[in-house]
Formats: C-alpha cells, structure tokens, sequence
C-alpha cells in the first residue's frame, strides 16, 4: 500500500476494481478528526480537501478569535457604564 502524508494527514492507497485510484484519510491530526476514514477517487481530489479544510479551520479560529475581542471590548465598555451610573447613584 502507498502512503502520501499531507499537512498532518496520513493517505493510504485503497484501490477497488472500479476504483483502481481510490485513497482514503488513515490518519489525521487531532483538529481534523473529523474526516478519518474519509474517502476519494484520487490524490488530487484527497489533496485538494486538505487544502479546503485547513482553509475552513484556518477561517474558523479567526471568527472565534474576533469573538472573544468583541466580547472583552463590549465587556470593558459595560464597566465603564457600570462604573458611572454607580457614581450617578452614590452622589
């Protein structure tokens, strides 16, 4: 059996008599887990996944990184109003 390793992906060579060409995802990192055992009709097909995946995952960090800084800014923006109407009532 062939082995190609790809970005953190291990493709293994499992060709049928229909698809003489066929590799399949063996092995895979931890944040891609999703897609082991995960099959297609070429390298290329296999490679280019990869490449969309990591793209996604990639897109996926960065909208919940820019969550967290809007939550922290309208958290700090909260206090600052906290803090002044706590000002308004002790006077």
């Amino acid at each position: 059996m062939e082995t190609t390793k790809y970005k953190g992906i291990t493709i293994t060579a499992t060709p049928t008599e229909k698809f003489p060409q066929l590799v399949t995802f063996t092995k895979t990192v931890k944040k891609a887990s999703e897609v082991l055992n995960k099959q297609f009709l070429t390298l290329d097909h296999a490679l280019k996944y990869i490449d969309n995946l990591e793209l996604h995952l990639w897109e996926r960090q960065t909208q919940l990184r820019l969550e967290r800084q809007e939550k922290k800014k309208a958290e700090r923006e909260l206090m600052k109003l906290n803090g002044v109407q706590f000002l308004k009532v002790v006077e």
